[in-house]
């Protein structure tokens, strides 16, 4: 049995300018050559997959399809609202944040992006995050319904307020999988769906007052951290739940989108030195947990391995 596990999920999305703007028309760059030409490469190098949480407009979009198809990855759903039916269009900035909406038009717009996967895989998607990390009082309630069991929205410790969300804030959540309350995610509960928290750990500055609200926790993505800074909050994380006394095996949870590791599709890689800085970090968490025998499995895997 592995030592712990790991999750690299992926915000798979149409391509993106500089401030998040959206390019119009429409392009997929980012999982033609993002997934397909330094992702699946890098992951088969490792014995590894990812787990590509796949946006409306990419389901979509039958180049993509076909890409994802063939990957050798995890596929769930990824939902901005903006871009998925009743109400469809093509926005300047995915701004929107589900538990914004309505019950019936949130209910409708997952179950429109849940039918479009069937659509494109033949099968039912079982994992799920929000876009914008917008999961709210009603979603889990209708991903159970739509037959979901893993949901990746929950970043713990952030609050989302100065994103425009007010009352988006998961101070204290679990940094382990963990079965959330029904109308609060970020609580633990009796929801059968597993909340897959991605990984957040305070700096120890965090807990000053005044300035641990202006210091961003350590986040296991590779958009701005090393690889050797990936593997110490890897290793921090797994030795706190080990201390813990859980009978559960340690999971890590990593984030990014696609569109990250493509120069000039995103803010954060402009060159494509700065892309590929990124996937030199994910590389040297991939390595360091091929080295600590922590093994890189699907988001929906993770209820087979957790178990109830």
């Amino acid at each position: 049995m592995p030592r712990a596990y790991l999750t690299v999920t992926i915000d798979t999305e149409c391509d993106k300018a500089p401030r998040w703007l959206v390019r119009k028309p429409l392009a997929f760059v980012g999982v033609t050559t993002g997934v397909r030409e330094r992702l699946e490469p890098l992951f088969a190098s490792f014995g590894a997959k990812g787990t590509y949480l796949v946006s409306g407009e990419v389901l979509r979009d039958p180049a993509s399809v076909e890409v994802l198809a063939r990957s050798s990855g995890d596929l769930g759903t990824h939902l901005h609202a903006e871009t998925v039916e009743p109400g469809a269009f093509v926005p300047d900035v995915t701004a929107a944040f589900q538990r914004d909406l309505p019950e019936p038009e949130e209910r409708a717009k997952l179950e429109t992006l849940t039918a479009w996967f069937d659509d494109a895989f033949g099968r039912a998607p079982r994992s799920f995050r929000a876009g914008r990390f917008g999961v709210g009082k009603h979603s889990l309630r209708i991903l159970a319904d739509l037959g979901y069991t893993v949901e990746s929205s929950v970043t713990p410790d952030m609050d989302w307020a100065s994103a425009g969300a007010p009352g988006l804030a998961f101070h204290g959540a679990p940094t382990q999988p963990y079965h959330p309350a029904w109308d609060a995610p970020g609580t633990p509960g009796n929801c059968p769906l597993w909340e897959a928290p991605i990984t957040i750990r305070k700096y120890w500055a965090n807990s000053l007052p005044w300035v641990g609200s202006r210091v961003d926790p350590r986040w296991l993505r590779p958009t701005h951290a090393s690889g050797d800074a990936l593997a110490r909050l890897a290793r921090d994380e797994i030795s706190a739940h080990l201390a813990s006394g859980s009978r559960r095996p340690p999971v890590l949870t990593c984030m990014f989108h696609n569109v990250e590791i493509v120069e000039g599709l995103s803010p954060y890689a402009k060159t494509r030195g700065e892309a590929h800085r990124i996937l030199g970090a994910l590389a040297g968490l991939l390595s360091f947990c091929a080295r600590e025998d922590i093994a890189t499995v699907g988001l929906s895997d993770l209820p087979e391995i957790l178990g109830t």
